[in-house]
């Protein structure tokens, strides 16, 4: 396989499952970036997430990740805390309504993904996670290279 041949291929899949994510926070009432803090806190966050580590996790600025949560603590979907450990930093917490929200429509997303990976076989899915992190192991090494100049 040529390279061209390749990356075209590759960004396809890869647009095609964020728009498998799109359509998901489009039922929800939710923005795409609010979607993922939802997912995060679900996955993860059961104490509570400070924004800066969920746009640290997501790979999301730091406004977006306040206009995002201001918008979901409209919705009463989250709270914010301040941190036990450090008064200055604030943490992401679903509210109970959150938590019921999430039940009813993350929860979905989540299941259509486990189903999904259940479709794959042991060896599938072993081999789609190898070579996806051989890949990114290599494109890290050779970006770095990229700028070393």
């Amino acid at each position: 396989m040529q390279f061209e041949d390749f990356i075209k291929s590759y960004n396809e899949i890869y647009k095609a499952g964020n728009r498998i994510y799109h359509a998901f926070a489009l039922k929800c009432g939710l923005s795409d970036s609010a979607l993922c803090i939802l997912y995060e806190l679900r996955m993860e966050g059961q104490e509570g997430i400070s924004q800066r580590d969920i746009g640290a996790i997501l790979s999301l600025s730091k406004q977006t990740v306040n206009s995002s949560t201001k918008c979901l603590a409209d919705m009463e979907l989250i709270e914010l805390k301040e941190s036990i450990k450090d008064k200055r930093v604030k943490t992401i917490a679903l509210t109970k309504k959150g938590e019921m929200f999430c039940a009813d429509k993350i929860d979905k997303m989540i299941q259509a993904e486990k189903r999904a990976f259940c479709r794959l076989s042991q060896e599938e899915a072993r081999a789609l996670m190898y070579t996806e992190r051989k890949y990114f192991k290599y494109f890290l090494e050779e970006s770095k290279k990229a700028f070393e100049n």
